[in-house]
């Protein structure tokens, strides 16, 4: 089976299972994200050691996990209070260190820092994509799952319009340092593509107005681009090509959510400011 073929397939049966779970209520897109979490912070982990790198994996996948249900649960309902979350990341940095102090690791800070780092890469973006898909102008706030919906539309829509628009027409490098492949005519190709899906989703979803959306296109775009120029830094330096093997033709979750992991900082501030 070649890998374009693995790789749609891959992909369909991928983005059914993820709209699904996101369209039936927001336990499901909750779990959902948190099976990203924890896979992306494995593969995290395993990168860093095929490299020769030393962390206390199993406390920094704990504690991407934690971290993650500690943002969904004040996702929902405000039931975990926003400074207990902060303090909770405080408390974990510190709880790193402590470990570290009664180890006998001749390395302990290089440990704290590319276990912390983990839990700031992985587990708080994935934390605040919960954060994002609420209409909070009622007395209750209401699940709306096509907010979801239309980000996962916008990085995918640039992806594929960078991707053929780079493959036919690129001819100018974009960042040959980081990614040799990547041209500044493929990445106006996938902005014009996402344009075209923003416009979409404002037909079919509304939501926001037109100037909103389209703030909303340029946000994702830019930083979605950029967190896949990150992931590329961080592999070069590790010197691997995928960040793992688990999804056939895409290469691991974090290669899949690269520019969503990246991207969902900025989209959070954006909506927070402009609502």
């Amino acid at each position: 089976m070649s890998n374009l073929v693995q790789r749609l397939i891959t992909g369909f049966l991928g983005a059914a299972f993820m709209f699904t779970a996101i369209w039936f209520n927001y336990y499901s897109c909750a779990a959902l994200f948190f099976i990203g979490t924890v896979f992306s912070g494995i593969e995290y982990h395993q990168l860093l050691k095929k490299s020769g790198i030393e962390t206390n994996a199993l406390a920094g996948i704990i504690g991407n996990a934690v971290i993650y249900l500690l943002f969904a649960l004040n996702a929902y309902e405000q039931i975990i209070p926003t400074s207990i979350l902060l303090g909770a990341i405080a408390v974990l940095f510190m709880t790193y260190m402590l470990i570290e102090l009664f180890s006998t690791n001749e390395q302990p800070l290089t440990r704290i820092a590319y276990t912390f780092f983990g839990i700031m890469y992985v587990a708080v973006p994935f934390g605040m994509i919960t954060l994002i898909p609420w209409d909070t102008t009622s007395s209750t706030p209401v699940y709306k799952f096509e907010i979801i919906y239309s980000i996962l539309f916008l990085i995918w829509a640039n992806d594929i319009g960078a991707y053929f628009a780079g493959r036919f027409l690129g001819k100018h490098k974009l960042f040959e340092r980081i990614s040799p492949k990547k041209t500044w005519e493929g990445s106006i190709g996938g902005l014009l593509t996402a344009i075209l899906f923003t416009y979409l989703s404002y037909s079919a979803f509304g939501l926001f107005s037109v100037s909103k959306w389209m703030g909303l296109c340029v946000v994702t775009v830019i930083s979605g681009s950029l967190g896949d120029l990150v992931e590329s830094m961080i592999k070069r330096t590790l010197n691997v090509k995928d960040s793992g093997t688990l999804l056939p033709g895409h290469g691991g979750f974090l290669d899949r959510f690269d520019a969503l992991i990246f991207a969902v900082p900025f989209i959070y501030l954006y909506l927070s400011l402009t609502a």
